[in-house]
């Protein structure tokens, strides 16, 4: 029985802390490439150029919302503040 209450406990924890959004999903969006890994098959959308993809394969970042509007962000000129809709 307290290994069930337990689990329940652990498992109520999590989702209470499991469903705020995240906070980092936003700033991926300001860079053209993702590199795709070959071991875990893990996508990493904080590439600059092709060649930081080094040996993964790199593809565009289909989020990718352009040199204009990401330079403010990435040069600091703009604040990196997520803008969430409430609904």
């Amino acid at each position: 029985m307290r290994r069930f209450m337990a689990i329940l406990l652990a498992t109520a924890a999590a989702l209470a802390w499991g469903g705020r959004p995240s906070e980092a999903q936003y700033a991926a969006q300001l860079y053209p490439y993702c590199s795709l890994s070959s071991s875990s098959g893990a996508t990493n959308c904080y590439i600059r150029s092709r060649e930081e993809c080094g040996r993964d394969a790199c593809i565009k970042n289909p989020w990718y919302i352009g040199q204009e509007r990401a330079s403010p962000y990435l040069e600091g000129r703009k604040s990196m503040e997520p803008h969430y809709v409430r609904p």
